[in-house]
This record gives C-alpha cells, structure tokens and sequence, in this order.
C-alpha cells in the first residue's frame, strides 16, 4: 500500500505538472500594446556582437527581460514608401509616471511601468478615447482608463508628470482613452502631442518599433516578406507578423516563472518517487527472500523471479495511475488558481487538459516503477539454489559488492560538485555545489547498512541508560537487523537532508546578501523608486543640493551585450550597473584588483570575481560592449571587485548608460552627510523631496539589506513548497517500511509473550527500537545537509556558513521522529491480544515452529 500511495502521489503531481506546462506553453490570446498591427518591425534582442542570433538556452530564464533594441527612425518612410503599405506608425515608449490627486504614483496594478507615446501610436494597441479630446497643446495629455480612475484624475484636471528627460512637468488631461484592461493592469499610458513626445523621449534618430498596417487585400506574410527584403539590415532587424512577439510583458515573464516552478515540481517528484520507491521495493523484496528462495529451489530462473516483480510491479503503476492521473488533471485548476494568487502564474492562464500530459505521466509511472523494481529485484533473482535457503534464513553479506561499488561513485561525484562549485565560486559556484546534494542522498542510500551500523552501539548505549531491560534487548535487535535498520533510515535522511538543506541553501544566501549589502553602504541616506520602475536624473540634482549632504551619487541600470571569452557564446547579455566618479565615496566595493579612476574618467569598466572566473575577464583585458541604442564601445577592464550578490556584475561609467540607454532612469541615489550636518534638517529636507518626487523613498541601511537579500533571492516560498511534497513522499515511504518491517516481527513478538513480556514491554522494545531507527537517520539527513550547505556557502563567501530558520529544521526532525514511532507502534499495538488468557489463542503458528 505504501508503495501504490508514492506511485499515486508522483503520478497526481505529474499529471498536474503536465497540464500546467502545456497550458503555458500555448498560444494566449493576451492583451499587448502592437495588437492592431499585423506587421511589426523591432530590433533584434537576441543578435550577438559578431552579427549573428545567438538564442538563449532553456537555463536563461533572465533573457526574455532584455528588452528589444531601438531601430532607425528612416524605416517608418521606407516602408511606408512600399506597395501594399497603409501605415507605417512610428512607436515612441518612455518612463511617464503620473502623479495622481491623493500625490501617490497612479501607477498599474500589476508591474510598476507606465509609459509616455505619441498620440499617433494609440491606433496600434488600439487606444480610442472615451472621453475628452486628443491632446493638441505642447501641454496636453491623455491618460488611459485605468490610470485616469486609480489618480482620481478627469479630462481637465492638471497632472503632474515625472520622465527621464525633463524630470517634473505640469500637464493638462485632455482626454481619456480605453483599451482593453489586461494590458492597462501591467503598464500604464500617456499619450502626449507628437511633438511632445519627440521632445520627452531620448534624444537620437530612433524608434522603439514600426508598426505597419496592410492596404486591403495585402497578405500580412507576405507583405512582410516585402519589408524584409526592402529594409535590408540583416539579422539587426526583425519583421514580426506576431503582434505578441514585439514585447515581454509581466504576463510573459510570469508564463516563464510558471513552467519553471511546474518542470522543478515534475523533477522533483520523478526524482523523490523513484528515490523512495528503490528503497520500498529493496526492503519489501528483502522480506520476501523466504518465498524466492522456495521458488528457486522448486525450479525458479532468476529471469522468471524478475519478470514476477515487474508484472507485480506494473499493476502497482496501472492502479496507481488509474487513480492519480485523473486527479491530477482536476488538480491543475486549482493549483493554478494558486500560483496566480501569490504572483507566479498570470491572471490570463487558462488550464486547458490534453492527452498528452497524461499520457506521458502515465508512461512515467510505469518507467519509475520498473527502474525501482529492477534495482529491487537485482539482488535477489541471482540467488543461487543451494545457498536459497540459508540466505533467506541468514544473511551474510552486509552490503553487495557491486552496491558498495555504487555507493563510493555517487560519493565521488558528490566530492566532484562540490570542488567545481567551490573552483568555480559566487552564486553559480554555490549552486553547483548545492547540486550534490542529489548524488550524496543517492550515496547514502546505497551505503545505508554500512553508515548505520557504526552509529547503533554509541546511540543503544544511550538507550540502554533510559531503559535497562527493554533497551537491552532494543540494541541486540538493531545490531543483528542492520540491514532492517538501514532500509527505515533512507526515508528519514530524504525528509530530513533534502528539505532542510534545499530551504537553508537560499536562506543563507539572503543572508550573506543581505550583511553584503550593509558592509557595502557607506552612505548615510538612500533614495530607492517606489511604485515607479526608477527615478528621474532630475531627482539627483535636487539631491545633492540639499542642507547637510557632503557627497551625492546615483547609479542607473541597462543590460549590455558584452563579450566574452568561453566555448559557450561570444557574448551575452547582461545586467550592467552605471556608477559615477563618486562611488567610491558612498559604496565599499571590495575590489580585490586594479582600480576605479578608468570606471570615473568614462574609459573603463569593473568586474565581479564571480563574472571575471565565468567568462574569462582580467584586468588589462579589453571588453567590447553593446549598448542599448545600438553603439559599440571598447572599454578597458580596470578592476575587479568581491562581494557581488544581490548587488551587481558589471560597473560601468553612467554617463555613457545615460547617453546611450532608451530610457535612462536612477535606481539609487546615495547621499553623504557632512560630519557638522544638521540631522534634523536633513531628514526634513528629505522628506520635502519625497513629497516633491512621490516615486521616491526614503530608506535606512536595514531597507538596503533587504533589498540587497531580495535581489539575491526573490522567494523562498518554493523551498518551503517542495519540502511539504518532499515530506510527504517520503512520509508514505517511511510508514510503507516501518509497518512492513513491524508486521513481519509478529512471530518475534508472540515469542516474546510466551516468554513472559507483556504488552507493554513489547511496545516499549519497539518505541525504543524506533527510536533508535530515528535517531540514525536524523543523524545521516543531518550530515547530508551539512556536506551540501558546508559545499554551497564555501563557494559562494569562502568560508562555512549556515543559516536559517531553527524552528523548520526542529519541526522536520520532531515529524519524522513522530512518524517512525507511530508508524512502528501502531502495527505492533494492533498484533499484540489484549490479556494474557488470550496469549496462546492469538499466537501465530510461525512461533512454534
């Protein structure tokens, strides 16, 4: 039963997995901003600095954040000069941040971008005004429905509106525009003059995207076809006839965190069921050693005795699936509803269930089940005939040859994770160390009688001091059961080892980023957006003038295509922060190497330890850089810095991210105060300027290392997640192990009452044995844990660190305390009779015998 309920289990989570990935794998008809257009013309994303594509791989999650590059404004009178062209419409996207009449952001719901266009663009999306008129004016505006009901704004009103370029500015509402509400609850829309737009966005001969609308009659393929070949520009420029394609939104991005969470939760219950199955059906064919062995004295093969536990086996799937797979499929409504709620999933996902997924969890159950019947049934199909019987009556051997064999690989490849993760260092080091947490659990299942056996005489020593008569006979039991012992333990090590040490592994991390973050903030005070995606240039000025403030210093981000120097790519992007010539004076960067007088004269750039090891970066070294707007650069490597989770990989001067970024916004603005500062009115000085910019806050050294700990790691809810499921198949397994082994002691245990032990003494030598079972894989998960969190934060700070939450480790271990002993109690309560005038009645023929 315990084996059919993992079977359930896994196949339940992998059929609901199934569905959830096939339903975010599917076209959805979501809302976008260029859902008119038929044909889109945008830059490329994906083009590397050697001119050719260079698609990410399905471990680099962060590509689809890279935002698309700006393309010539000429192509907007190019193709709209070609036969069977309408309209080329030119699309301008710039930070416009409203300011509502409370003087809060009116900013969308979900997401925190609100973007500024030409009113020319609106019939791209279509935006069609609801009320007022279209803005004519220099100092007109229209906000969308959305963002005009959560400002309390109406036609007439006057905004406030912040941008990059010209920082505050007063605006009149002339109008209001719909569309439809999904894209307007991820990103809000100002549509200002033509004019005024060209004015507010970057300056530079540049257009986020063309939008082209067909003449009538005019295939939309083809006419892209046409555009390609009249635009020229090689892989720089795409033609998209899948409006969709123009733009990652927060729907898209949350897709992309969905079918991550859903393939880790498939793995991890492929992964734990086949774990736990293996061990289930090593200690279920164990016991039944009596029954092969009289079949292979009465002419048995061992093939004949491998083919009864695969068929025995395949029921166990086929039932199991039956039972599971269905459910599973009712399960993935639900559990998406879920993952909507607390931010994974996008609200637009629709669960639709297709044969496919259940057809391949179906396949999977029965694949799992065979592998773990055939590791099971090994051992016991090369039983010889004329040693059957006295293997089955008296095992010999502790552990096979080719089983120790086993073990010792699957602990050097545990030893190999942990070297490379530790040679190779900083946060991808640490999880790759961490990775050997897989093998090790392999490792000490494999070696479980051998790593038990050592640890039963210093703990029944233990037992013997709590219980004289009953612990005796507790640790004699153990010592001659190794192998009973060893195969009750894997369960614990699973649930113990795993679940704690894959919560704790991110929990230490956001601790070390977070004392990072602290040890890294000289600066007094700090200017952080809120509700905002960053905060206007403008901001800093204003800044640096207040009362009291020695030394003032922003920093701005753009992801850069930069090259690099591995077998992999070459070149990537990546998420490079812009830094000043003041830096130095309000962030502790730890270099390690070189210098940042190159990064403040604008010719140099600075590298993390972690990066530099990655793609082969030293100082001295000439990088070649891709910006934002398309321009190249070649800048020298002048230093390398330590210390960079939760912070950033590469600096690079901020004026040249400012001049060649799209959109230049601040992330931060770090302020000094002056040794003789007023205190008092600084602090009044600044929150004047919060109120001035709504979009900016205030924060203390303890919001920075939250930030910092937030940026290493986003959540730990998953951690918490998988441990539950975790727990639970292992739960299953322990109870399977801990009855089955209890039952087949009923002979034992009636002996015991003939010679005079009572009921309660039966009990008590099974508590205490339980006990001891327990306490054996609580110590086994514990080093399990320690060897994988020793390995993850010695790549990652060069030293043992651990932490995390006391209580959820204390909790894991009291469960699966708890759960040894009832699950040994229970079954050993339930084969005891009541009184002694029952004894003999009740004893089972075996006891004679």
């Amino acid at each position: 039963m315990g084996s059919l309920a993992a079977v359930a289990l896994a196949l339940l989570l992998l059929a609901a997995a199934g569905v959830l990935l096939e339903s975010a794998l599917r076209d959805h008809d979501e809302a976008n901003r260029f859902a008119a257009a038929p044909v889109v013309v945008a830059g490329n994303p994906e083009l590397g600095l050697d001119g050719r594509d260079h698609p990410p791989g399905l471990g680099d999650p962060e590509a689809a954040a890279v935002p698309r590059p700006l393309v010539p404004a000429d192509l907007v009178e190019r193709i709209g000069a070609l036969d069977g062209v309408a309209a080329a419409v030119p699309d301008l996207a710039f930070h416009a941040q409203p300011i509502g009449s409370d003087g809060r952001p009116a900013g969308p719901t979900r997401g925190a971008r609100s973007l500024g266009h030409a009113w020319s663009s609106a019939e791209v999306t279509p935006f069609t005004l609801s009320e007022g008129e279209a803005p004519r004016e220099a100092r007109d505006v229209v906000l969308d429905a959305a963002t005009a009901r959560r400002g309390g704004l109406r036609p007439g009103d006057e905004v406030t509106v912040l941008t990059g370029s010209e920082g505050r500015g007063t605006y009149r509402v002339s109008g209001v525009a719909s569309a439809e509400p999904g894209l307007t609850e991820e990103q809000g829309a100002l549509f200002f003059s033509d004019a005024t737009a060209r004015r507010l966005a970057p300056p530079g001969d540049l257009v986020n995207a063309v939008a082209v609308f067909p003449a009538p009659g005019t295939d939309p393929a083809r006419l892209a076809d046409r555009i390609r070949e009249a635009v020229d520009a090689g892989p720089r420029i795409e033609v998209l006839t899948d409006s969709r394609a123009t733009e990652v939104s927060e729907g898209d991005l949350r897709l992309l965190d969905t079918i991550v969470f859903v393939v880790s939760m498939g793995s991890l219950a492929v992964f734990v069921a086949l774990f736990v199955m293996a061990s289930g059906f090593a200690f279920a064919t164990a016991q039944r050693h009596r029954e092969f062995a009289l079949l292979r004295v009465v002419g048995a093969t061992p093939g004949q005795i491998r083919r009864m536990l695969a068929w025995e086996t395949l029921l166990v799937a086929v039932f199991g699936g039956a039972l599971a797979v269905p459910a599973g499929a009712a399960l993935a409504e639900p559990l998406a509803r879920g993952l909507v709620r607390i931010g994974v999933a996008p609200e637009g996902l629709d669960v639709v269930v297709g044969p496919w997924p259940l057809v391949v969890a179906a396949g999977c159950g029965v694949l799992v089940t065979q592998l773990a019947a055939l590791a099971a049934a090994h051992r016991a199909a090369r039983v010889r005939p004329a040693e059957a019987l006295t293997e089955a009556a008296a095992p010999t051997r502790l552990l096979p040859v080719s089983r120790a064999l086993l073990g010792l690989a699957f602990l050097a490849f545990t030893g190999l994770f942990v070297l490379f993760g530790v040679a190779v260092g900083g946060l991808a080091g640490s999880g790759l160390a961490f990775g050997g947490v897989l093998t090790l659990l392999v490792a000490t299942a494999l070696l479980a009688p051998v790593l038990t056996r050592p640890l039963i005489p210093p703990l029944g020593l233990v037992i013997r001091l709590l219980a004289r008569r009953t612990g005796r006979l507790a640790l004699a039991n153990s010592v001659t059961g190794v192998r009973r012992v060893a195969a009750a333990t894997v369960p614990i090590v699973l649930m113990t080892g795993f679940t704690v040490a894959a919560l704790f592994m991110q929990t230490t991390q956001q601790s070390v980023a977070a004392e990072w973050a602290g040890e890294r903030l000289v600066a007094s005070h700090v200017l952080l957006p809120e509700g905002a995606v960053g905060l206007p240039p403008a901001l800093a000025g204003e800044a640096a003038r207040l009362p009291g403030v020695a030394t003032a210093s922003a920093t701005t981000t753009a992801w850069l295509r930069a090259a690099v120097h591995n077998d992999e790519a070459e070149s990537v992007p990546i998420p490079a922060l812009g830094v000043d010539e003041r830096v130095g004076e309000v962030l502790d960067l730890r270099l390690r190497e070189g210098e940042l007088r190159g990064v403040a004269a604008g010719d140099a750039v600075a590298v993390s330890d972690e990066q530099a090891g990655e793609y082969g970066w030293r100082v001295g070294d000439l990088m070649r850089l891709r910006f934002p707007d398309g321009t190249e650069r070649e800048l020298t490597i002048g230093a390398r810095y330590d210390h960079s989770l939760g912070f950033a990989d590469l600096l690079v001067p901020a004026a040249l991210v400012l001049d060649h970024s799209p959109d230049p916004l601040l992330d931060a603005v770090y302020l000094v105060a002056a040794p003789d500062a007023d205190t008092e009115r600084l602090r009044a000085g600044l929150d004047e300027l919060t109120r001035r910019w709504p979009t900016a806050t205030a924060a203390d050294r303890t919001a920075v290392e939250r930030a910092g700990a937030e940026d290493a790691v986003t959540e730990t809810w998953p951690a918490y997640l998988f441990g539950v499921l975790t727990a639970a198949f292992t739960a299953l397994a322990l109870a399977n192990t801990q009855v089955m082994a209890t039952l087949a002691r009923s002979a034992e245990f009636a002996t015991l009452r003939l010679a005079g032990a009572t009921r309660r003494d039966v009990l008590a030598l099974t508590a205490w044995e339980s006990a001891l079972v327990a306490a054996c894989g609580l110590l086994l998960g514990g080093a399990v844990a320690a060897v994988a969190l020793a390995g993850s934060s010695l790549a990652l700070t060069g030293a043992v660190r651990v932490e995390g939450p006391p209580g959820y480790a204390l909790a894991v271990a009291l469960g699966a305390f708890a759960l040894t002993l009832a699950s040994a109690l229970l079954p050993a309560w339930r084969t005891q009779p009541g009184t002694t005038r029952t004894r003999r009645k009740d004893t089972p023929h075996d006891a004679t015998v």
